[in-house]
């Protein structure tokens, strides 16, 4: 019995070493799990959003600038002033009788001119119609280089156009004539007026060509009214 018990313990232990044996060659090999590689996704190229297009501001064509014109200086009504000393007009002497005449005879107001030194009375006309009475003189120096005409009550209607009698380019301000106030015209070709009462009956006028304003302004300036008396 001794002798079998190890030998059966013998076995046992070879027997063990036999499953072990086996038991450890058949164990598997694990496999490891291969994680797929991600495949990229295309990334889109972004749009570029286009930037806004500024609407160009209309830039507004321009507009001629139309010359202003002024407008005529107001002038209340006038009436002629006080009368002056007629003897110190140009050609008193010569033609007295003629203005004194027509100073009694017209219900107007009647001026003579004083004009520098070596001014000559050129031609004058006056009448007292039913519809208006009127006068008109012209003066001119001695080369004819110059010249003043003077028109008094009704004598545009003399004139070949009334209607463009008190026409002028420009108005200049106001100035005198002979003590009563009137507009500074500037006229066509160099000429200067001073109108008072313009479109009236009882209108006055002094055209000057020739001179510089100046000049002129102080010679519309000295027109002397005649004493009816």
């Amino acid at each position: 019995m001794r002798m079998f018990l190890p030998r059966l313990a013998a076995l046992a232990l070879a027997a063990g070493l036999v499953f072990a044996g086996c038991s450890s060659g058949a164990t598997a090999t694990l496999t490891p799990l291969i994680t797929p590689t991600p495949t990229d996704t295309p990334t889109e190229a972004p749009t570029d959003t286009p930037a806004p297009t500024d609407t160009p501001t209309p830039v507004p064509s321009p507009t001629a600038s139309a010359t202003a014109t002024p407008a005529p200086t107001p002038v209340a009504l006038q009436t002629p002033g006080v009368p002056g000393d007629p003897t110190t007009c140009t050609s008193w002497t010569a033609d007295k009788a003629y203005f004194t005449l027509a100073a009694h005879t017209l219900p107007l107001g009647v001026y003579c001119a004083k004009l520098p030194s070596g001014w000559i009375l050129g031609t004058t006309k006056w009448d007292k119609p039913k519809t208006g009475h009127w006068m008109t003189i012209s003066y001119h120096n001695k080369n004819k280089t110059q010249t003043i005409t003077v028109g008094e009550g009704d004598f545009c209607a003399q004139t070949a156009d009334p209607t463009n009698c008190w026409t002028a380019a420009s108005d200049l301000g106001t100035a005198s004539f002979g003590g009563m106030t009137g507009t500074l015209e500037q006229l066509s070709g160099g000429q200067f007026a001073v109108f008072v009462n313009a479109n009236t009956k009882s209108g006055y006028q002094i055209v000057g060509k020739g001179m510089t304003q100046s000049a002129f302004v102080a010679m519309a300036a000295a027109m002397v009214l005649i004493p009816k008396a």
